[in-house]
């Protein structure tokens, strides 16, 4: 039994021994050689090669395996990916290796900033092949801008062909126009000029008008551009709004014209069943003090609190009768509101009078001494003289014999 079990092994030993393969499964990056990546089936002894894939190199191990009663030996092949190393330097550029520089791997080339490249607007990418890097080094150049744009009734300066990175224009209006923009413009790193050039406009806003408010200082028409006016109420009115208006490009006030509205009360009436009284308001506000002939120098402005306090000066050729700084009582202005008028008109007329009554008093004391009215008496009627004279002439002519 033994024996006969034996000789049947050994039979049946070299059919079960030579059993085929299937395909090799490979390493990561590689594949069969030539015509084997074709083949299914391996027969028994069969060696097959493996090659790493394109952009991939040999890392070491053997890329030879054998077919051994049905199995594969094992791979011993590494395969890593090609390194392109770095890329050529750019002059005025700069290049991103986020990446890496290994197969597939993309670098990114730009420009310094005031360069841009030659022929193109975007970053320069260049990927890594198999045989390297797939792309020209590209060049940067420096950035120049042509003429800026013209300006109606208006011009720049300097004026030349070609301008270069972030050199800047200033531009200017006709004499009697607004420059509306920006003032100055300058090269971009894109070849254009920024921002945007202005424009030269006609700035004259409108005489404002307060109903029930007064000017009290600032410019005087015409009012151009940035021209500044301040208003107040009149008295019985409060001011809602800005008192100070400014001209602007538009040709209009701002923040916006002012409102005068009738002041609330500042008193108010408690009826109780027997008697009726008037309970004056403490702490109120003050109206603006109407001053004529005068200006506010400092203090506070609209509304007036409680103990604010103002200071007005009169207007050239007038003099102030009164206190100059007020302050702000319980609604009302402490001490009274000051007053300012011209010099006294009828002590000057008098004191004109009285001059010139003394120059002819002068005058004609003057001509009694020095004997012109006893000339003309004399000629007046002749042969008449005082008796002092007649007394003297005797005299006279015994001197003259």
């Amino acid at each position: 039994m033994d024996v006969a079990y034996f000789l049947l092994l050994a039979c049946l030993g070299p059919v079960i021994t030579a059993q085929d393969c299937l395909q090799p499964v490979g390493g990561p990056n590689m594949n069969l050689k030539d015509k084997d990546l074709l083949l299914q089936e391996f027969p028994d002894g069969t060696q097959v090669t493996f090659a790493c894939d394109v952009g991939h190199v040999s890392a070491g191990g053997s890329a030879v395996i054998t077919c051994t009663a049905g199995s594969w030996s094992a791979v011993r092949l590494k395969c890593e990916r090609k390194n392109c190393g770095p890329f050529e330097e750019v002059e005025n550029g700069h290049i991103d290796y986020s990446e890496g520089t290994e197969f597939g791997a993309k670098i990114v080339i730009t420009c310094n900033t005031g360069y841009r490249f030659v022929g193109q607007q975007e970053p320069k990418k260049i990927l890594c092949g198999d045989k390297g890097w797939l792309g020209r080094l590209p060049v940067c150049e420096e950035v120049t801008c042509n003429v800026p744009p013209a300006i109606a009734d208006g011009t720049f300066s300097p004026n030349k062909e070609v301008y270069g990175y972030r050199e800047v224009v200033q531009y200017s209006c006709q004499k009697d126009l607004t420059l509306s923009g920006s003032k100055s413009v300058s090269c971009s790193d894109d070849g254009t000029f920024q921002p945007d050039p202005p424009t030269c406009l006609t700035v004259q806003c409108e005489d404002p008008h307060v109903e029930d408010g007064d000017w009290v200082d600032g410019s005087r028409p015409p009012y151009g551009y940035k021209a500044t006016v301040i208003f107040r109420c009149r008295s019985g009115y409060i001011m809602k709004g800005e008192s100070t208006q400014i001209c602007e490009i538009n040709s209009q006030w701002s923040p916006g014209l002012p409102k005068c509205e009738p002041m609330p009360p500042t008193t108010k009436a408690t009826t109780t069943t027997t008697t009726t009284t008037t309970k004056k308001t403490t702490g109120a506000h003050c109206e603006d003090p109407i001053i004529a002939n005068a200006f506010w120098i400092r203090g506070s402005q609209h509304p007036h609190k409680h103990k604010a306090t103002v200071t007005y000066e009169c207007r050239s050729g007038f003099t102030m009768k009164g206190e100059p700084q007020l302050t702000c009582e319980d609604g009302q202005w402490s001490p009274e509101l000051p007053t300012c008028s011209k010099g006294n008109q009828y002590v000057v007329t008098i004191a004109v009078s009285v001059a010139v009554v003394s120059v002819l008093l002068l005058t004609c004391c003057g001509c009694i001494y020095f004997g012109v009215p006893a000339y003309i008496k004399k000629k007046l009627c002749p042969g008449r003289g005082s008796p002092d004279n007649e007394a003297a002439k005797p005299e006279e002519e015994v001197a003259l014999s």
